[in-house]
This record gives C-alpha cells, structure tokens and sequence, in this order.
C-alpha cells in the first residue's frame, strides 16, 4: 500500500510526547511509526497482519535514521494482544473500514481495505487492553464509520477528547475525520477543520505547516 494523505495527517495531527512507548496497527509501508519516531517517541511497534508489507515496512524502518527506535513483526492484533496488557502510551491507527462494499479483487488489498478481520469492536476493545491508564488511541475514518466506531469506543472506557474534520477542497464537505480518545476524561474538548487543498488543487497553507516537516518539497 503506498503512502496515502490520510496516514500523513494523522501521523502529522495526533499529539505525540516525546519518549512515549507507541505501536502502530496495520503499519502497512511504515509510514505512520516512522513519523511517530520521527517526532520524538521512544520506541514505536509496528505490527501488520500481511508477511510481505510487514517485510517491506521493515525494510524501511532499516533504511530510516530512525532503525533503533522501531520493531516491525507481522502478526495481527489479535494474537499480539495475548502476550501484551497495559504496555503503550499511544496507539495510532489508519484501520481498514469498508464493511458492506464491494470487495477488492485482489485478496491483500481486501485485507488492507476491508475490516472483516479488524471489526471496529475489536479494534476499539484490544486498544483499551493494550493502552497504559493515561493512554491515547489516534485514528482516521470516513465520516460514517467515524460516528460507528465512538459507539464501540465509548463502551470500551475511551473518551473522546480531540477531533477534525478533513475537508479536501476548499467548499466541498468534510469526508475524513481524525479522532482522539483516551482513557481518561478530558473537560478541554477539542474539534477543529483542517483543509488539505484550494480549489487550484494547490495545498493550503494550514496543511502544509501542519505537514511540512514530512514532505521534501514543502
């Protein structure tokens, strides 16, 4: 799976204290653990349920200046969560959330774009078990599947305490939002727009400060 807009904001957006214990699920190429490390986080997991782009992102965590900080291992949530409780301060996720679409033709990409093996219900559950008691869970969705999986959050004690919406072009609707949760309430809750592009298809100047330390040509 290439490096999509998406991964980029949230990777960009969520709050990240520098020497926290993080782990990517669904890691894909690497992209969000890389800017996890990037930004300053101790050590960052990244765990993919595909052999081949697990070995992939692998290869790019290894060619990054970033290679002591990650460990990359293919396994799914499920099965690392039986060996794992309490261990994370930040979870971030850009998960699969096509439930009742037509499948991709082609078995991986099914896999990385429909949520048949990572239900939001599981995702939302093992999260609460692999997050320490001040932890934070960080993700992207369409706006439909974003209101689905608070009603799973909230069941699993994970608050909602920031939140964007992601407008593609200037005057269009929002069709993304990034969403933060945590374990613990928070009385300062937090929602903003962020837009990506003008309408000449040139990025706006917010999403380019928001972005820039992750893009050569900005």
């Amino acid at each position: 799976m290439k490096v999509g807009t998406d991964s980029v904001l949230l990777g960009a957006w969520v709050n990240l204290n520098s020497g926290c214990r993080v782990l990517d699920i669904g890691t894909g190429c690497g992209i969000l653990a890389l800017m996890a490390a990037q930004r300053g986080a101790d050590e960052v997991v990244a765990i993919e349920i595909d052999e081949i782009a697990s070995s992939r992102s692998v290869q790019n965590f290894m060619a990054s200046p970033w290679k002591e900080k990650i460990t990359g291992v293919a396994v799914s949530l499920q099965k690392f969560a039986t060996n794992h409780q309490s261990d994370f301060d930040l979870i971030i996720t850009n998960p699969p959330y096509f439930v009742n679409s037509l499948k991709a033709p082609e078995a991986r990409r099914k896999l990385a774009r429909h949520n048949d093996e990572l239900p939001f219900e599981i995702l939302a559950s093992l999260s609460s078990q692999l997050l320490r008691s001040n932890g934070r869970l960080a993700l992207i969705l369409p706006l439909p599947e974003a209101a689905d999986f608070q009603k799973f959050a909230t069941l699993n004690n994970l608050h909602l305490i920031r939140s964007a919406n992601v407008i593609p072009v200037e005057g269009k609707s929002a069709n993304r939002m990034l969403l933060e949760f945590s374990k613990t309430t928070s009385p300062l809750f937090s929602n903003e727009s962020i837009t990506i592009r003008k309408g000449n298809n040139e990025y706006t100047e917010e999403y380019r400060l928001l972005t820039r330390d992750f893009y050569l040509s900005f």
